[in-house]
């Protein structure tokens, strides 16, 4: 019976405050589309800056005199080796269509022989991207038979690593203070919802309603509010990104629909910065009711 009530009044509650409830809505779905975009914006940039770096953390040179069983002895050794993302293997023919690509001459007309060693690259996974740790790998690579130099740009990779995590710093910053804006944004538009509310608080208190029969309607009103405003968040920051890729203006690398965990994410988070700001109010206007 009291679930039936529950329910029952907090879909009454809408109707007898409709245009308090969509003012409400569409400031939960402002302040929604905020902390989201604020994560993409966030995301993106780290992609791009990510972009700055080689295709590749460092490559390997071999010797001209490595035979094929040297390579693949290689090839195996460097694969195995913890923490390697990708490994790509250039021949001597490879590298000679790549000179020709960036240089726009063939090596082979200058040249009789082709000069250009063979080689592997490699790129290294997230959490194993760092100096140190490259070091280490560089050194044991080293000690390798038929391994000639080993290539790797210490200054940029620092450069760009030392780039992402000034980002990641500010970017935590900044997020955090999107949400407390939010916070205050959408507490203030609730706080009038509810006021416009105070006769029927007024007269359930004085029939006898205990405060969690009052609190309940509004708690249910306030997770529906928060789940309609972060759909409509989702809508709209999906929207600008077909916009963005459909009028040619950029291809975000991050999108909203590629993030299943942000878009739950959203939702739950204004599911509960309504539903708790819609309690918090109640529970404050209860204090001066009699």
């Amino acid at each position: 019976m009291k679930l039936n009530y529950i329910i029952r009044e907090g879909i009454v509650g809408i109707r007898r405050s409709t245009m308090a409830f969509m003012n409400s809505v569409f400031s939960v779905t402002i302040a929604l589309v905020l902390v989201a975009v604020g994560v993409l914006f966030v995301d993106n940039g780290l992609e791009f800056i990510g972009q700055l770096q080689a295709d590749y953390d460092l490559e390997i040179f071999l010797e001209n005199e490595a035979d094929a069983g040297i390579k693949q002895e290689l090839a195996t050794i460097i694969s195995e080796y913890p923490g390697i993302f990708r490994m790509d293997y250039l021949s001597k023919e490879d590298a000679a269509a790549l000179y020709n690509a960036e240089f726009g001459e063939d090596v082979l007309s200058l040249l009789d022989d082709n000069p250009l060693p063979s080689s592997f690259r490699v790129t290294f996974e997230e959490t194993y991207r760092s100096t140190n740790y490259i070091q280490a790998f560089i050194n044991s690579m080293e000690a390798l038979p038929m391994v000639d130099e080993i290539m790797f740009k210490r200054d940029l990779f620092d450069r760009v690593q030392g780039i992402m995590k000034s980002i990641y710093v500010v970017a935590a910053a900044a997020i955090f203070l999107i949400i407390l804006s939010t916070v205050f944004l959408t507490s203030n538009n609730l706080r009038l919802m509810i006021l416009s509310r105070y006769d029927f608080i007024e007269t359930v208190r004085l029939l006898g309603a205990s405060d969690f029969m009052v609190k309940a309607p509004f708690f249910l009103e306030g997770g529906l509010l928060g789940f309609i405003g972060g759909v409509f968040a989702i809508l709209i920051i999906s929207g600008f990104e077909f916009a963005l890729k459909y009028f040619h203006i950029i291809d975000l690398p991050s999108r909203i629909m590629n993030h299943p965990e942000l878009m739950i994410g959203t939702l739950l988070f204004g599911i509960a910065l309504s539903s708790l700001g819609m309690l918090k109010t109640v529970r404050r206007m209860l204090r001066f009711v009699a």
